[in-house]
């Protein structure tokens, strides 16, 4: 998700807000947050510093972390009460470099279909 292409102005920070539009709900009872930590682990984005919060709506704002330099980055990760495991995976893969990491994908999934079956 780094398209910030000729809009990045290193003398300032950047983000770039990109509102997924997953409709993905469910009425599961499992803690989504505690979810989106242990996919965050699973998944391992690059260089990235992650924290997850209660949210109305699933998004992600990442950008570029200019005070650690180089490729590192910071992404924060609204997560709602009604949101799938699955959507909830899906959206954290946006941290993720898959060509990098090309079991992610599945890892993430497999989870989310565990946690969404054990409640």
């Amino acid at each position: 998700m780094d398209d910030l292409g000729s809009r990045l102005d290193l003398g300032r920070e950047e983000s770039l807000v990109r509102s997924l539009q997953r409709d993905q709900r469910s009425t599961a009872g499992f803690d989504r947050l505690a979810f989106a930590l242990r996919a965050v682990q699973l998944l391992r984005p690059h260089a990235t510093d992650v924290a997850v919060y209660r949210s109305t709506h699933l998004h992600v704002v990442q950008g570029r972390d200019l005070s650690r330099g180089g490729e590192a980055r910071w992404a924060i990760v609204g997560i709602p009460n009604n949101a799938s495991a699955e959507a909830v995976a899906l959206a954290l893969l946006e941290l993720t470099d898959l060509s990098q990491r090309p079991l992610a994908l599945e890892l993430a999934l497999a989870e989310a279909v565990a946690v969404e079956q054990a409640s």
